[in-house]
């Protein structure tokens, strides 16, 4: 399915983005490779289970029709990934030698990714899914860890310094990444109140979570972006970037809710990772120090 290697090629440039944003140099094409790979991998994984009884769009049946053929790639592309880790990224030396704090990130990142499909294997009456506002920010908070933290940890070799500007870019980049998952739940609405899913939307309803979620985050994301910006003292151009995200996250805001095909969704509101990347680096490309 086309939309998981959309999401692949999403966290790729949110990846480059934050090293040329806080390293000042772009990744290597291993690591792209990695986070691209691992991407791709998680979110096929995700839809293996997907049973007749569950088919609610086409991308659910594409999936039950592509079982065989996806379990060969998904052989494929672990192998390629062990690969990259073990031999061009050295994952296991860096692992050995970072934090104990950043440890715990990436261990408890791991379970929270693990557990979001799978929680019968340790939280029987615990679903990351169904507890509304939880599912949302475990959301962000792996795309953080996997697109943010980890490239500039391995990106750095193991010698980034989380200072308080790094600290302001990964809030913002949290902050966007949960306006989307939440508007993302919009499409799932008929299918999570007939499967008794708690999320934000199903919860509150559509109108309600834009006013009471989605428009208090865009002036966190805003105000997060002006501070970050007053303590990087960036050229002035660098104001584009914030600005026309939240203009653009407000218009996908109105758009979403007349819309209800999947692929139309993923690439009006996934779609904005894309664009605010792509901004980001080319900002970062032409307006050097």
């Amino acid at each position: 399915m086309w939309s998981n290697h959309f999401y692949g090629i999403a966290a790729c440039l949110i990846c480059i983005e934050t090293t040329l944003t806080l390293l000042k140099k772009p990744p290597s094409l291993f690591l792209i490779a990695f986070v691209y790979l691992s991407t791709v991998i998680y979110y096929t994984y995700a839809y293996f289970d997907e049973s007749q009884a569950g088919i609610y769009n086409e991308r659910s049946q594409w999936y039950l029709q592509n079982k065989s053929y996806l379990r060969i790639r998904q052989l494929i592309l672990m192998i390629v990934c062990f690969y990259l880790a073990i031999f061009k990224l050295h994952l296991i030396d860096l692992f050995v030698t970072m934090t104990i704090r950043l440890k715990l990130i990436l261990i408890v990142t791991g379970l929270l990714s693990f557990l979001y499909y799978y929680p019968h294997f340790l939280l029987k009456n615990i679903q990351v899914r169904n507890k509304g506002f939880l599912k949302s920010l475990s959301i962000a908070w792996v795309w953080v860890v996997v697109t943010c933290i980890f490239p500039l940890y391995v990106h750095s070799n193991g010698q980034f310094n989380f200072n308080p500007e790094a600290i302001l870019y990964l809030s913002q980049q949290f902050l966007f990444i949960l306006i989307l998952a939440i508007l993302f739940d919009i499409k799932d609405l008929n299918r999570d109140n007939d499967e008794n899913v708690k999320t934000v939307v199903a919860k509150y309803g559509i109108k309600p979570t834009i006013y009471k979620f989605i428009i208090p985050l865009l002036l966190m994301y805003l105000g997060v972006s002006l501070f970050l910006f007053i303590r990087l003292n960036p050229p002035f151009v660098y104001l584009i970037l914030p600005f026309n995200v939240t203009s653009l996250l407000l218009l996908v805001t109105y758009i979403v809710q007349k819309r209800t095909a999947i692929h139309e969704n993923i690439l009006l509101i996934d779609g904005l990772i894309l664009v605010k990347a792509i901004i980001g680096i080319l900002l970062t490309c032409l307006v050097k120090d």
